[in-house]
């Protein structure tokens, strides 16, 4: 059995032994059976490894999220380089992809985060190119964030996200409901 999913069946049976979730006797004889005989001493280090695993996904989560603040608020705060905050923001953004892309299969924990940020970035990089290029086209401000809206339900439907779906299907409705009010 891989050794991961097996620290991970360990550590659920020992959440169901803390939470009596399961008889005291059936967790231990669990935990024993997928531990093979191994000291619990050995099943202390696995559940040190995963703590470790835990403080640097958090660590990760954080970084981007700071990265994607300090990019987001530059995009507005330098308003005299248009095409210099777009490359960034792309490039930004093409990075979390392909960071989501490259930590998916590894660590499931970030790879949801990345999406978000990466969609998060391309609204904003569609809000400064309407900004720079096309202030003033209201309906190609819309037009934006109908296509937006509508990715982000596209992804939610394929990747099987909820919160993509739901996010994109809002966004749409809001949007519909904004047009019938104002016209």
């Amino acid at each position: 059995m891989n050794p991961q999913r097996k620290r991970m069946i360990i550590s659920e049976i020992k959440y169901w032994k803390q939470n009596k979730l399961l008889p005291e006797h059936y967790c231990d004889f669990l935990i024993t059976l997928y531990a093979q005989g191994e000291e619990e001493e050995e099943v202390k280090a696995i559940e040190a490894i995963l703590v470790k695993e835990k403080k640097k996904l958090k660590r990760t989560v954080i970084m981007l999220s700071i990265l994607a603040i300090i990019v987001s608020g530059g995009m507005f705060v330098f308003i005299q380089y248009p095409g210099l905050t777009l490359v960034l923001t792309a490039a930004v953004s093409l990075s979390f992809l392909l960071l989501t892309l490259r930590k998916s299969t590894s660590q499931m924990g970030v790879a949801p985060f990345l999406y978000i940020l990466a969609s998060f970035m391309l609204l904003l990089m569609s809000l400064k190119l309407w900004d720079v290029f096309f202030e003033g086209h209201t309906m190609l401000l819309i037009g934006l964030l109908i296509l937006n809206c509508a990715l982000w339900l596209f992804a939610g439907r394929m990747l099987k996200l909820q919160y993509f779906s739901i996010s994109g299907a809002a966004g749409l409705l809001l949007i519909t409901g904004f047009l019938l009010v104002s016209f």
